[in-house]
């Protein structure tokens, strides 16, 4: 007989349950089309404009967000992977993100509030707006090389197509 789903959970960790922290994710599920212009932080490619196509998809069983991205400035393109959840032992939200540049990066944060949400790393940190029903996202990354001073990485202005 197969151990049911509470034996295969350590006592140490708390047995994952859906909840309304992995529904508040359902703001960015969808397709999202955006463009806007990279900031100072972003060297040489500073004030290039920049657009970008973004599907954020529920991964199965519910619990995590995958989230398939290319932004696209001159002749160059960022692609991304990333794994938004909620982490029931931290009570935190965590997006993991990889790029085609070859960074993996793990981000902390949430709803700060309505509305407004913001990751953090300890080199990058971006916030997201939703408005107009939240059919439009503001976003807004920012680079740091020492944990105090922030400089713009790219600002961005998104719409849900789907």
């Amino acid at each position: 007989m197969e151990p049911t789903r509470e034996e295969r959970s350590s006592s140490q960790e708390p047995v994952p349950r859906l909840g309304p922290e992995q529904q508040r994710l359902e703001v960015f599920a969808g397709e999202w089309r955006a463009e806007g212009v990279l900031g100072e932080a972003s060297g040489p490619h500073a004030r290039a404009q920049a657009t970008a196509e973004e599907h954020y998809a529920w991964l199965p069983g519910g619990f995590f967000l995958g989230h398939r991205g290319v932004m696209r400035f001159g002749k160059e393109s960022l692609e991304s992977t990333r794994i938004l959840g909620f982490d029931p032992v931290t009570q935190r939200y965590r997006m993991h993100q990889f790029d085609n540049m070859g960074y993996a990066r793990v981000y902390e944060g949430g709803e700060q509030q309505d509305g407004v949400w913001v990751f953090a790393g300890p080199h990058e940190r971006v916030t997201m707006t939703f408005g107009a029903g939240n059919h439009a996202m503001d976003i807004h990354w920012e680079q740091s090389d020492d944990g105090q001073r922030w400089r713009p990485l790219c600002d961005l202005k998104a719409t849900r197509v789907q």
